[in-house]
């Protein structure tokens, strides 16, 4: 258990803590490198970013952004760039054997993003460095990692530049790898990267087509053990996954159009033809991850720590999730207002959800790359029929979309308990309500999410019960340099508190009755409590020890190691 404030002071399981001026040092300026950036600069913490390419990369691979991940894009006040950018998909269709056979719609989801948004990595990795560059940090290109040291004070990454004649080292308090399958940072950690080679390339192209069909569903194609999935980019032009029958012997090259037509005609739909190219490539699938995400100050993230088939566009929302995730516990300790113990979260949260994606996307392959024709055979009887009921549907678009990923039981989530409710948890991502109002101003939950700190929402129910908000309000008094507190009531309480016309939120939340709502800086649900008991976030953030003291300069460790 922690101990009182009293004996903390002589406790000898807590770190000295105190900024020690070091930048963070983030090896790799793919998206997730740039995200975790954004998420450290917009905190204060001086950060440089790495990557060994002399020019930003123009051939991509992810296109698919999921709805849990416009959400975050949201909570930045980058996602209207993208929204305007990219290509609305609204579900999925499985063609088996020549015909249509099973449809899923991401209508139903439960976000004001109920879609798969279709954009290059291109546009996505311009958009994210455009926002770093704002907060001031520029990407150091042409920079090579060659190796990574640390001690119990600080971490020495070896650089070399492009002429690779002249070695320096950087000092860092903290190394993060977002570096890639290859990743250097995870080779120095000595990290076992387990799983398999599919021993399957896959081919993809970016071509018009003259296929007459709408462009807001992707398309899954499954012909024998061969497969083509078309992503639509807009309404005329198409990215094309063709997964190649595994064969380990095969000389990997890059496809022509020659070859993009002959499986085209093989797999898609009869009379469908293709043109005007723009993009052509080959790479290796992979099955691989790592348990181990932290090793003293050194991390890693994205695909340095999980590598997965293209299956289900995982990929990137993944390695975005993680930065998210990773960025505000470790500007905490970066600022000294935590003790290192803090990112043993990071690892404990994002380990399951990375074993889940991989799961899914095996599923995904599998499914639909079978070599048996009988296995076919029940696939193709038994996906229309499990995919028709609205179970099934909700379940498979919720987790394709990242909107089921939670922490529930994570080192950082209060016990359920009886706090389990209206479907929200702590540990669960604070479902987004939209219609509230702000000054007169229509605004969503993600709105009030979007500054760098936990945020207490008051939720003050159907009685309104002002009294009872505002000692709620009094009793974070202390902790206003880490907490937002926001009332939410039917009528706004005052010019800075937030209207429910109809009580949407309170019924969303099951918060009729009053109710506290503590979210993390990432948007998930840490603890909730009744109105009337003010104390509940107060405790929870005493047990983390996460504010700064209003009177003083002092700084409060944030999380003892090992505690739940």
């Amino acid at each position: 258990m922690l101990t009182n404030s009293a004996t903390r002071e002589h406790s000898p399981l807590i770190s000295p803590l105190g900024g020690d001026g070091r930048p963070v040092v983030i090896v790799g300026a793919g998206p997730t490198g740039v995200m975790l950036a954004i998420e450290l600069a917009r905190r204060g913490i001086e950060v440089r970013v790495l990557d060994k390419q002399s020019t930003r990369p123009s051939e991509t691979r992810a296109i698919g952004i999921h709805a849990r991940t416009l959400e975050v894009l949201h909570q930045l006040g980058l996602v209207e760039e993208f929204l305007a950018l990219g290509h609305r998909v609204d579900g999925v269709i499985f063609h088996l054997r020549g015909r249509r056979r099973a449809q899923v719609r991401f209508g139903g989801l439960d976000t004001p993003y109920p879609f798969l948004l279709t954009l290059s990595q291109e546009h996505t990795q311009r958009i994210l460095d455009d926002r770093l560059e704002s907060l001031g940090v520029s990407i150091e290109r042409g920079v090579e990692v060659v190796d990574v040291r640390q001690d119990a004070g600080g971490a020495e990454v070896l650089i070399t530049g492009p002429d690779r004649e002249r070695e320096q080292v950087l000092h860092a308090g903290w190394v993060v790898g977002c570096d890639g399958v290859q990743s250097i940072v995870r080779h120095r950690l000595g990290l076992a990267f387990d799983g398999e080679d599919y021993g399957q390339d896959w081919l993809m192209a970016e071509v018009r087509t003259d296929w007459p069909v709408r462009s807001d569903r992707f398309h899954i194609f499954a012909h024998s053990p061969a497969v083509l999935a078309m992503f639509p980019l807009s309404s005329s032009r198409w990215r094309l996954f063709l997964p190649q029958v595994p064969d380990r012997g095969r000389e990997r090259r890059a496809p022509d159009m020659k070859e993009i037509e002959r499986l085209v005609a093989q797999r898609g739909p009869k009379g469908m033809r293709v043109s005007d190219p723009t993009l052509f490539a080959t790479f290796r699938c992979y099955l691989r991850s790592t348990k181990t995400m932290r090793g003293g100050r050194v991390l890693i993230a994205g695909d340095a720590a999980h590598v997965h088939s293209p299956a289900g566009g995982q990929g990137l929302n993944t390695g975005l999730h993680d930065a998210f995730n990773l960025g505000w516990k470790l500007a905490l300790v970066a600022q000294g207002q935590a003790p290192p113990a803090l990112l043993d979260t990071y690892q404990a949260e994002r380990v399951p959800i990375a074993t889940s994606v991989l799961a899914l996307t095996h599923g995904l392959v599998r499914t639909f790359s079978m070599p048996s024709p009988r296995k076919r055979f029940v696939r193709d009887l038994v996906l229309p029929i499990a995919m028709s009921t609205p179970v099934a549907q909700r379940r498979y678009t919720r987790r394709l979309s990242q909107l089921a990923h939670n922490y529930r039981g994570g080192p950082l989530a209060a016990p359920a308990g009886r706090m389990a409710r209206g479907g929200v948890a702590p540990g669960d991502r604070l479902p987004a309500v939209t219609g509230l109002l702000r000054d007169g101003e229509p605004v969503c939950t993600l709105d009030l999410l979007c500054p760098p700190a936990h945020t207490l929402l008051v939720l003050t129910g159907s009685r309104a019960d002002h009294g009872m908000a505002r000692q709620a309000i009094a009793r974070m008094e202390s902790w206003a340099s880490v907490v937002q507190t926001i009332v939410i009531g039917e009528e706004p309480l005052d010019s800075g508190s937030v209207g429910d016309p109809g009580l949407r939120a309170h019924r969303r939340y099951d918060a009729l009755d009053g109710q506290l709502l503590l979210v993390r800086p990432d948007g998930y649900l840490a603890i909730r409590g009744p109105l009337n008991s003010p104390d509940i976030p107060e405790r929870y953030l005493r047990r983390l020890d996460a504010g700064v003291s209003s009177r003083s300069d002092t700084v409060k460790p944030a999380i003892q190691r090992g505690l739940r």
